[in-house]
């Protein structure tokens, strides 16, 4: 955990913040209070000295509250989760058998089909492949130094660019040509400004910033560019 964030939770506002009683918002000893909710309250109640256990007060619970939108994934998403998780199982350079098991009960390839359900059938399929190589490579990365994840992405993006042919026998580096290189044969001009979107997300995850995070601003800003905002918001 970050250090500021260490800060703000071990700090005495948030531990008094967290002790503090609930405020009585009743304005007399016999009013109903919350009617519109169904807490009531009485003079001879003081809700300074109800238990937490009762039922006004929030009690958290694994049930989802009902809500009027309706969640909605790709029609075509089984059919292409199947065909990229088949590929990626073959193809790419697993550290143990453990490792690619692991990844494949994430359902990593479902989350763009969640997350654009209305996308275009000829363009799915490359938005979701662009999606998943991201989750790979920054798992890959993860595991390496900064330097070493420097030297790992100055490797790639040249070829993810279309500027360098890339080593066929290398699985991170033919994927990542093809994966992009499928995409730009359907829309160049959009699959660039994809690609620059993911430019700023990897480059973040390896930048000596991640180091240097003091406050609470700069940790946002770091975690706004490495969670790939301008890459999905381009997708959309």
């Amino acid at each position: 955990m970050p250090t500021i964030v260490k800060s703000i939770f071990s700090s005495k506002a948030y531990q008094s913040f967290l002790e503090a009683e609930p405020q009585d918002h009743q304005s007399s000893g016999t009013a109903d209070v919350g009617k519109g909710n169904g807490i009531a309250a009485s003079g001879e109640e003081d809700a300074q000295t109800m238990s937490p256990t009762q039922d006004n007060y929030y009690q958290p619970t694994n049930n989802a509250s009902s809500t009027r939108f309706a969640a909605k994934c790709h029609p075509d998403a089984d059919a292409i989760c199947a065909e990229l998780d088949a590929f990626l199982a073959q193809n790419w350079p697993w550290a143990n058998d453990r490792a690619r098991e692991e990844f494949l009960k994430t359902d990593c390839n479902r989350w763009a089909c969640w997350a654009l359900p209305l996308a275009r059938s000829d363009r799915i399929l490359d938005t979701v492949k662009v999606n998943t190589l991201l989750f790979l490579l920054d798992d890959v990365a993860e595991g390496m130094s900064l330097e070493n994840g420097k030297a790992f992405y100055k490797r790639l993006i040249p070829i993810a660019q279309g500027k360098v042919q890339p080593d066929r026998t290398d699985p991170y580096e033919w994927i990542t040509y093809d994966v992009w290189a499928s995409m730009r044969a359907v829309d160049e001009a959009l699959t660039e400004a994809v690609l620059q979107g993911a430019l700023l997300c990897v480059r973040a995850l390896v930048h000596d910033a991640r180091n240097r995070c003091t406050g609470m601003r700069a940790l946002l800003l770091q975690r706004y560019k490495e969670g790939g905002v301008g890459c999905v918001s381009t997708f959309v």
